[in-house]
């Protein structure tokens, strides 16, 4: 609540509305939680960067536009821009006019919850080599978020995870670049010259998913052996980048695994073992099961509902998800433990309490030290 107050206060002393008696009130708690002066200052820089950008209307709508497409769920307080002048095309979206004060609500949430990169540059492609805008969404380990992108499309990004779209988003394709796990709810876009669904790409390091319209949820961890796709509704066709021909589309209730040839973590099992990353099937084609309390939602979905779940999942596989939902560094000294299954979902449960049940179903020993827990 101290928390909340604090950015009430300096959105209305940044708005001019503020009474002498709030100004006051908002020194005195920022003297009492110097934790807080930090990400206030960082208020201020973007309130005096809004103001600059408020002599270029164009530039201004669009830094507009994009902040109030975001909406942040969990605290790890970050926020950063990367803004120079580029050109662009104009969105293909109207958003209704916001107060100041409204505005400065808005980014005060974005401040507390994610990382936000904005216009960074990269080598011109289809433009010549002209430098192209992109706008790049991240979380942090511990933390989630869920975004709006220009067209509609509802994104859910869970814990260290990026997404970064073109800053020209709304042309013949929409195209977006995951690493990390992600919702989608793709909204229909239709061209207005042919009348056509624009497509929706996601590029990944292994594979690229092309959709006109669904919800699927793609898990893409740099360090994991492989990439997941799992389909809720519509379709999707889901194109190799070592086999480009082959494209494999999938129906409702189903998930291919493909196997990520680009991971930069190689897993400790010794290269001749069952488990070792050259055995894994380089595709699987599988179906998805809902919760059995839940039957309109999935295993592979329930993060997004804040539920961490397994279902009949290696132990060796479940240590960075628990890594990434609770931001710790888990080490196991027990190599024979990576092969143990577990299916079970978890709400709004410490990481004791996980630890804990976790480890009276197999029969491990723990102990947690600050941010690393060690297993054996």
């Amino acid at each position: 609540m101290t928390e909340e107050r604090v950015w009430y206060l300096l959105s209305v002393q940044l708005s001019g509305e503020a009474t002498p008696e709030e100004l006051e009130e908002l020194n005195t708690l920022l003297q009492q939680q110097p934790g807080l002066g930090l990400r206030a200052d960082i208020m201020r820089n973007i309130w005096k960067s809004k103001q600059a950008r408020e002599a270029v209307p164009a530039s201004a709508s669009r830094y507009d536009k994009h902040l109030q497409r975001l909406s942040n769920h969990l605290a790890q307080p970050a926020l950063q821009f990367d803004a120079e002048a580029v050109d662009a095309e104009p969105e293909m979206e109207t958003v209704p006019q916001r107060s100041r004060l409204r505005w400065l609500w808005l980014a005060a949430g974005i401040a507390a919850s994610v990382l936000v990169v904005f216009l960074v540059f990269a080598p011109g492609g289809k433009t010549g080599g002209k430098p192209v805008a992109s706008n790049t969404i991240s979380t942090r380990p511990g933390s989630k978020s869920k975004v709006e992108l220009p067209d509609g499309t509802q994104v859910w990004l869970n814990a260290d995870s990026k997404l970064t779209y073109a800053h020209n988003f709304l042309g013949n394709t929409r195209e977006v670049t995951l690493t990390g796990e992600a919702y989608f709810d793709v909204a229909h876009v239709n061209s207005p010259e042919t009348g056509q669904r624009i497509p929706f790409i996601i590029h990944t390091s292994s594979v690229d998913i092309k959709v006109l319209g669904t919800a699927f949820n793609v898990r893409s961890y740099p360090g994991e052996k492989t990439i997941e796709t799992a389909l809720i509704r519509g379709s999707v066709e889901v194109t190799l980048h070592n086999n480009p021909d082959k494209k494999i589309v999938l129906k409702p209730d189903e998930k291919l695994i493909v196997k990520n040839d680009n991971a930069t973590i190689v897993s400790n099992t010794p290269a001749d073992s069952p488990g070792a990353a050259d055995n894994v099937p380089m595709m699987t084609l599988s179906k998805i099961h809902p919760w059995k309390e839940d039957t309109t939602t999935h295993y592979e979905t329930m993060w997004v509902k804040n539920k961490l779940a397994f279902e009949n999942e290696t132990f060796d596989r479940m240590l960075p998800e628990l890594e990434r939902w609770y931001n710790v560094s888990i080490v196991l000294k027990n190599e024979s433990l990576k092969g143990l299954h577990f299916t079970g979902v978890f709400e709004n449960k410490s990481l004791a309490e996980v630890m804990e049940a976790l480890s009276l179903a197999r029969g491990f020993h723990y102990e947690i030290k600050g941010a690393e827990v060690i297993i054996w």
